[in-house]
């Protein structure tokens, strides 16, 4: 079964920012868009994996 290398990258930093933060998301003190930065830093990581390349890569 084929994964693209996106996918597989996007999974690799989802889990990775889960392990590393989900006391850090969850302080009842802490700000209200923590969760919002690490969703926002999942994007950027999974459409940055999956840019458009150019003809001579394909």
């Amino acid at each position: 079964m084929y994964i693209p290398r996106s996918i597989l990258i996007l999974l690799v930093i989802i889990y990775l920012l889960f392990l590393l933060s989900v006391d850090w998301i969850n302080q009842p003190d802490g700000a209200w868009y923590r969760p919002f930065i690490i969703g926002f830093l999942v994007v950027m990581v999974g459409s940055w994996a999956h840019r458009e390349q150019d003809s001579d890569e394909l």
